[in-house]
């Protein structure tokens, strides 16, 4: 395993500072999947093996992200004042995981799912960056559309939207 594709593939882990799939890893460091894979795997290795406070976290669909472990965010938080903890209520939540599974998704859809009204909910999504507008529907009145954002999967944990449950997991309750 060349040590610069090691290098390479850490290095741009740290400077995309979100969860990256392999297709795109590849194609900047001229890797196939398997060489790649095992680099990584070196990575998460050596990590562990000195103790480090870097992780990376992967998935099933080939995204990585480089990160620090989770105990220290936990034991850290109180130093770092940048990143506001997000409260959101249960209504938020609920707004939320519409979006999630429905997106892009129009404020009226949203509204006749839940059956309330949804404007100021949106409102603060938006003003917390965990929802975006997407653009517009091609319907009459082109309404807008909302979409999450990559702070809606550093929020939930995730690496991308298929690490999100199935949908009939909760069709069961």
């Amino acid at each position: 395993m060349s040590s610069d594709l090691i290098k390479n593939i850490e290095a741009l882990l740290f400077l995309e500072n979100r969860p990256v799939n392999e297709k795109y890893l590849a194609k900047l460091t001229g890797a196939n999947t398997k060489d790649l894979r095992h680099a990584i795997q070196e990575i998460k290795q050596r990590f562990a093996d000195t103790g480090s406070a870097m992780v990376i976290e992967s998935n099933d669909s080939g995204d990585h992200h480089l990160t620090i472990s989770q105990g220290l965010y936990d034991s850290l938080s109180g130093y770092y004042k940048t990143q506001k903890k997000l409260r959101l209520s249960t209504q938020a939540l609920e707004t939320l995981a519409i979006i999630a599974y429905r997106q892009p998704i129009t404020k009226v859809e949203i509204e006749r799912i839940r059956g309330v009204q949804v404007g100021h909910i949106l409102k603060s999504l938006l003003e917390q960056e965990i929802i975006r507008i997407a653009g517009r529907k091609d319907a009459p009145g082109k309404p807008i559309l909302y979409r999450t954002t990559d702070k809606f999967l550093t929020f939930f944990g995730l690496l991308s939207l298929k690490d999100l449950p199935p949908i009939t997991e909760f069709e069961k309750q």
